[in-house]
Order: structure tokens, then sequence, then C-alpha cells
């Protein structure tokens, strides 16, 4: 019991009204976004649009955002991140109805879906980001896991009632139905807006303050790439781009093997579930341990589902792969807060949009070569996959610094 009691007030600086507004954003938003971004592939299949099709979507929303994080970043930054969050809900929207209700023809589903995923883009990358930056290092890995439980238990949920209304009726419908979801976390937003403005960052009121500054701005740019971390990441996210991008065929595998589109997401909610309960264990010891070792197991873990993946052949083999998959996910939120305790100044957020537009300069022509290789052996993709996780994981070891936040 006391033990439980210490675990509960661990955990009290992220559990109070003013965070709470904060999951429920994230909880809405994901309850529409996450369940449409992994339904796309089937939405695609569903229209008789080729793998090589899906990859190339793929790669065109790398390209997309080998510019946009940065934009997004430094346009929040430079006004007002909950404007931005808020105009992410509507391109969520548009895109998700559009995906719905327009007749199945490439030029009309790709750019709708494109839609979607920009999105969760440009959510991140402003009101996400302004959010993040405004906890304490000591208690950024309990942050990230409770934001987390709402966020993948929002997909969880959203999982489940799209398997059963693609039982019901097809993928195309569910897409219509989850569009207007995203109207809820826009009315979230404008009312943090109003009644909780104290979560905003330091690095948006010096921006407004300054008025901006070209010439820092330009600095700013020189010294991330002189980072030798920055260095690091990236070549940690250059590897691990052919497994995390072949996660996104995951639902196509499924179907390959005889599954049913209902089955896979009921799957997926499930996971997706543990996983953010799992993740609030974790969250709670990253944050007086080492995280660059948590870090380092997250990438090197994903050898092995990626090798169960290259060779599954029956239902119980993608399984395993699954549940291996939601071990290591469980991670995801403190490797995510590791990434931020490496880029703690001012501009970090700016930091951070750089790093996923260069990340993705490097790497949107895996989609390409996934797709591609996906019509001829998809055992390779995954082969190729962990042979890049192994890669990231000696990179990090090597280039990446120990963090351990004070207790």
């Amino acid at each position: 019991m006391a033990s439980f009691n210490r675990f509960f007030s661990s955990y009290k600086k992220v559990i109070n009204k003013k965070f709470f507004i904060i999951y429920f954003i994230y909880f809405s938003f994901f309850l529409a976004n996450g369940p449409l971004e992994t339904s796309i592939p089937l939405l695609f299949e569903h229209y008789g649009f080729h793998g090589n099709i899906y990859g190339a979507f793929l790669s065109t929303n790398s390209i997309i955002n080998i510019i946009l994080p940065s934009f997004i970043a430094y346009m929040a930054h430079r006004f007002s991140s909950m404007l931005f969050g808020m105009i992410a809900m509507l391109i969520g929207f548009f895109g998700a109805i559009l995906a719905g209700c327009l007749p199945s023809c490439i030029y009309t589903v790709y750019p709708a879906c494109l839609m979607i995923m920009i999105s969760r883009t440009v959510f991140n990358y402003s009101y996400g980001n302004a959010i993040n930056y405004s906890i304490e290092s000591d208690s950024r890995g309990k942050y990230f896991a409770i934001r987390d439980l709402f966020l993948f238990g929002s997909i969880s949920i959203g999982m489940f009632l799209g398997s059963i209304i693609t039982s019901k009726t097809n993928v195309s419908v569910l897409f219509f139905g989850f569009s207007f979801i995203f109207f809820i976390p826009m009315f979230l937003i404008k009312r943090t807006d109003k009644n909780i403005a104290k979560v905003q960052t330091k690095e948006e009121t010096i921006s407004r303050q300054s008025n901006g500054d070209d010439k820092k701005d330009k600095n700013q740019f020189l010294s991330v790439i002189k980072n030798k971390y920055f260095w690091g990441f990236l070549l940690v996210g250059f590897g691990s781009t052919i497994y995390t991008t072949s996660l996104f065929f995951l639902p196509l595998l499924g179907t390959s093997i005889g599954i049913s589109v209902p089955k896979i997401l009921s799957m997926f909610g499930a996971i997706t579930l543990v996983n953010s309960i799992v993740a609030i264990l974790i969250g709670n010891v990253s944050d007086f341990i080492n995280r660059k070792w948590l870090f380092v197991f997250d990438n090197a873990f994903d050898i092995i589902p990626a090798l169960i993946f290259a060779f599954t052949t029956n239902t119980y083999l993608f399984i395993a792969g699954i549940v291996c998959t939601m071990i290591k996910d469980a991670f995801a939120p403190s490797s995510f807060a590791y990434l931020y305790d490496c880029f703690q100044d001012k501009k970090g957020i700016v930091v951070q949009g750089f790093l996923s537009s260069i990340d993705n300069a490097l790497s949107f022509v895996a989609p390409l070569l996934i797709g591609i290789l996906w019509n001829i052996s998809k055992k390779w993709v995954f082969l190729l996959g962990a042979s890049g996780c192994l890669f990231s994981s000696i990179i990090a070891i090597i280039t990446l610094p120990d963090v351990i936040s004070k207790k």
C-alpha cells in the first residue's frame, strides 16, 4: 500500500486541473486521427490501390515533412501555437470527410488522406511542442506517460469503434463518421487559450516580447548544425526509417495472410490500450534513471518484431510480432522525453522541427523502396528494417549523452 501511495504521489505534478484539459485535447484529437491514419492503407486496398501506390503516398508525406515541421515550429514560435493547433483540427476534418465522401479516385483520395497525415504534423509541432516544453525535466517522463495513456487509450477506443463500423459497412464510412470528432479538440484548444494561458511556454513569451530577431534565428540554425547530438539523433532516425515505415504496411501484411479488416482494427486497439498502461510504469522509472539506455533499448528491441514479421506466414506469428511491438512501444514516452532532455535551450522547439525536417529529407525514399519491395518480397522489407535498427542502436550508444533527471 505504501509503495502504491508513493507511486501515485510521484505523479501529482502532472495530474491536476491544468493538465487534464491538455490530456483531453490529445484524447479527442487522436480518437479521430489515430484510427484514420492506421486505416489509410485499408482504404487504399478498399479502392483497389496497390502497395506501390501506398508507398508513393508515404513518400509524398515524407517530402512534405521536409519543410512542414520547421515551418510550423517557426511560425508557432513567432505567433501562436494555439492558432496553429486549431488549424490542424480543420485540416484533419476536411481530409477525413473528403476521403470518405469523394469518388474512389486516386486524385481525390490521395490528397484527402495526406491532409489527415498533415494535421498531426501541424498539431505536434505547434500546440504539442508548446505544451511539451512547459513541463519540467524531472516530470517529463511521467507527463508523457499520462499523456500517452489518454492518447493511445483514445486510439484504442477508436480502433474498436472502427472495427464495429467496418464490420457493418466499409472503411470509407469510418472516415466520414470520424471526421466530425476533430471539432472537439478544436473547441478545447480555444478554451485552453482563454482559461489556462499559463501553459504558454517561455519560448513563445520571449518571441512575442522580442517581436522576432532574424539574425538570432539564423545563428540558431547554424548552432543546430554544429551540435553533435543533433547529428546523432539524425543518424538514429535515418537508420530506423525502413522499419518504422514498414509498420505502416502491417495492416496490409495482416490482410495478406487472411485476417479481416475488423479483426485487424480490434487487434491494434487492444495492443494500443495495453501499451499505454505499461508506459505509465516505465515513465515513472525513467525520471530517475539514465534515459539514454532506455532510448537504446527502444531502438534495439525493434530488431525482434522486425525478424518475426519477416517470416510471418500465419496469424499466430503476426500476433507475436504485434505483441513484441507492444512491449517495445511502451518505452516510447521515455524515449520522447530523452529527446527533449538533449535539447533544453530556449529555442528547442525550432531545433525539434529542424531535426524532423532534415530526417524526412534524408529518408523520404524509404516508402518508395518499401512499396516496390512489398510487391516483390515482404520478407526483405522487414530484414532491411532489422538491419537499420541495429545500426541505429550502435549510433545511439556511440554518439548520444547520458541524461539522468534530478530527483
